[in-house]
C-alpha cells in the first residue's frame, strides 16, 4: 500500500509563503546575487515571478509518499482533518477539538511534522500546526 500526500496550492498563496520566508522579491534577488549556488532560492525566485503573472494557477507541490500504512493512524487522520476544518490557533485548542490530551496530540503532531505533513508556526507563546498537504491518495 502507498499513501501519497499532495499539496495543491494557488500561485497567490505561494507568493504569501515566499513573502513570509524572504520578505520581498527584491530581498530574494539581492540574496541570490550574493549566494549564486543556492539553487532552491533561485528556483523560488523564478517561481515567484511566474506566480505574480499567474496568481490563479494551481500547482501540485512536493509529493510525500509513505509506504508504512501503520504510520497513518485514525488519530493522525483525525488531527489532519481537524486542522483543516477548525484551523486551531494552538496545539491545546486542537487537542480540545479532537477530545484528546495535549501530550498525545503533541506526539502525533511531531510525527506528522517529521513526515513533512504539518509544520509548526509560532503563535504568540503557543505553537500552531498547519497542514503541508491538502490531498491524500491511497493506492493498493
Amino acid at each position: 500500500m502507498r499513501i501519497k500526500f499532495v499539496r495543491k496550492i494557488k500561485g497567490e498563496e505561494m507568493i504569501k509563503e515566499f513573502e513570509k520566508k524572504y520578505g520581498s522579491l527584491q530581498n530574494l534577488d539581492r540574496y541570490i546575487k550574493e549566494n549564486k549556488r543556492d539553487y532552491i532560492a533561485l528556483m523560488n525566485y523564478e517561481d515567484w515571478k511566474h506566480f505574480i503573472e499567474n496568481p490563479e494557477i494551481v500547482v501540485e507541490e512536493g509529493e510525500i509518499i509513505v509506504t508504512d500504512a501503520t504510520f497513518l493512524t485514525v488519530q493522525k487522520l483525525e488531527l489532519l482533518d481537524a486542522i483543516k476544518k477548525f484551523e486551531p490557533e494552538s496545539i491545546g485548542e486542537l487537542a480540545e477539538k479532537v477530545s484528546r490530551d495535549f501530550k498525545s496530540v503533541y506526539v502525533d503532531l511531531n510525527e506528522l511534522e517529521a513526515a513533512g505533513l504539518v509544520e509548526f508556526e509560532e503563535a504568540g507563546k503557543e505553537k500552531k500546526a498547519e497542514l503541508r498537504c491538502n490531498e491524500i491518495v491511497i493506492t493498493i
